[in-house]
């Protein structure tokens, strides 16, 4: 059973290191991962969710409200019946029911105002979330480049490597044979220890890159994580600038949501101050109410009269002589007072209009009012702002371009000079008619090259990007 097992659990880990190993994942994957685990996003989804919950508590505000009511009492010693108004010291028990409705009938167009504004802060809430998956996908989109960049970096110093090496056991064989002196061996072999500890580097870059690009996606940190790696062949990559700043800018201000979003904060601030000025208006509220109860202390009558003979004297002359007289005698008896009569006996209704007109309530309506007019001032400033800080960017992003541009050009002219220079210093030192001092300067010179052109190309191809997406053109590779 234990040795089962053990070959279930190593097949497992296998499965799982070939799973991790063919998993290659796109931009488009990285990013639309990132978009449905990250906690800023799905934060902003719910606070968007709460503001809509307030519309339809805010429209609710329009109509009557109806709240029923019930209870029961019990009562002890002497206290007032509630249906009789009279103190009675008997134990008794008594309930009553009540529908009461409530309708603002104006309120200085305060619950109007209400509505609009929560409607427009949706909107601005829909538009914010917008700009929060944007700068996830910015962000996904410069770490998948930094791979990218990383990867070709690393391949780049295996291949400086190997060019030294290879020069390493060229040289050894020269010096066995006493070609080369000792010393140019050991520059060698410095420069095969310098460029290792450059691979290590560039390799470390590479993981810190992953690594980063996993956290931006909420994505535990894995062993086997690969991107796909699209080929740029330097020669189709032809840097045209078609557009001006200015132009980029203009359709930035159309595509991207914060924008709008500012626009839309300013219409909300004034529609606060539309809401503080109601509470100044006079309200009128109309009320109205039913209630019935019962008490079993509570009790009908039953009254009978009859005619009774009753003595009310006798003769003076004869007082043996009676004087007997017909008088109406009342009997009264008690009878139970059912529940359900007492139910419609005890049966009210009410009605209130009531109008409310604010005269002096300690400066709090015109604080709210003035603070809403800063707000207003403070929304529009913000709008100023945005739209400022995005100018800057586009053009900081749009000369950024120019540069990375202008630098893939002289790398790509470099190299390929320093291409031509290598070679030729390369077979020099392996006639001998260059020292190696000559040849690691030369070798470090055109591979520094290499670096440099990969630099400039993904910062162009960053750049250029980054400015298609403020024009809100989808990001592809």
């Amino acid at each position: 059973m234990k040795t089962k097992l053990g070959i279930t659990i190593i097949v497992m880990a296998l499965g799982s290191c070939i799973y991790g190993q063919e998993k290659l994942w796109t931009l488009e994957e990285c990013i639309n991962y990132a978009l449905e685990r990250n906690i800023p996003i799905n934060q902003k989804k719910l606070s968007n969710q709460m503001i809509e919950i307030d519309l339809r508590q805010d429209k609710a505000k329009m109509i009557p409200s109806l709240i029923a009511s019930g209870n029961q009492n019990f009562n002890f010693g002497r206290s007032v019946d509630p249906y009789t108004n009279v103190y009675t010291s008997n134990d008794f028990a008594s309930n009553n029911f009540a529908l009461n409705s409530n309708w603002n009938i104006f309120k200085g167009f305060q619950n109007k105002n209400t509505i609009e504004k929560t409607k427009i802060d949706i909107q601005a809430g829909k538009l914010d979330l917008k700009e929060t998956e944007n700068n996830v996908t910015i962000s996904i989109t410069q770490s998948y480049l930094q791979i990218l960049y990383s990867d070709e970096q690393v391949e780049n110093a295996k291949n400086k490597l190997s060019s030294t090496q290879a020069q390493v056991k060229r040289t050894e064989t020269l010096l066995r044979v006493g070609e080369v002196p000792e010393g140019t061996l050991f520059q060698i072999k410095a420069q095969e220890a310098s460029d290792q500890y450059s691979l290590v580097n560039t390799e470390n870059q590479l993981e810190m890159a992953k690594i980063n690009l996993m956290q931006y996606m909420e994505l535990p940190v894995e062993q086997y994580f690969e991107v796909v790696k699209p080929e740029y062949d330097d020669s189709l990559l032809v840097f045209i600038i078609l557009q001006d700043s200015d132009e980029i800018f203009e359709n930035a201000k159309n595509a991207l949501p914060e924008i709008e979003s500012a626009k839309l904060k300013i219409y909300s601030a004034e529609q606060s101050l539309k809401i503080a000025k109601g509470a100044n208006l006079p309200r009128l509220s109309l009320s109205a109410g039913l209630s019935t109860g019962y008490s079993n202390n509570r009790n009908l009558y039953d009254r009978e009269t009859t005619i009774a003979e009753q003595e009310i004297g006798y003769l003076q002359s004869d007082p043996t002589e009676l004087v007997m007289t017909q008088k109406p005698v009342t009997t009264i008896t008690d009878l139970n007072y059912p529940f359900g009569q007492q139910f419609t006996d005890n049966f009210s209704q009410s009605l209130r209009l009531s109008l409310t007109i604010p005269i002096y309530n300690n400066r709090q309506v015109k604080s709210n009012i003035e603070k809403s007019k800063i707000n207003i001032q403070t929304a529009r400033l913000n709008a100023q702002n945005t739209n400022n800080q995005l100018r800057k960017n586009i053009e900081q992003a749009y000369n950024d371009m120019i540069a990375a541009a202008k630098n893939h050009e002289a790398a790509k002219e470099q190299v390929k000079n320093l291409e031509r220079s290598y070679g030729d210093t390369k077979r020099k030192f392996e006639l001998g008619m260059i020292n190696a001092t000559d040849f690691i300067i030369e070798q470090n010179q055109y591979f520094d090259s290499e670096s440099n052109l990969n630099r400039a190309k993904y910062q162009f191809i960053f750049t250029e990007k980054i400015l298609d997406f403020y024009q809100g053109k989808p990001i592809t590779l």
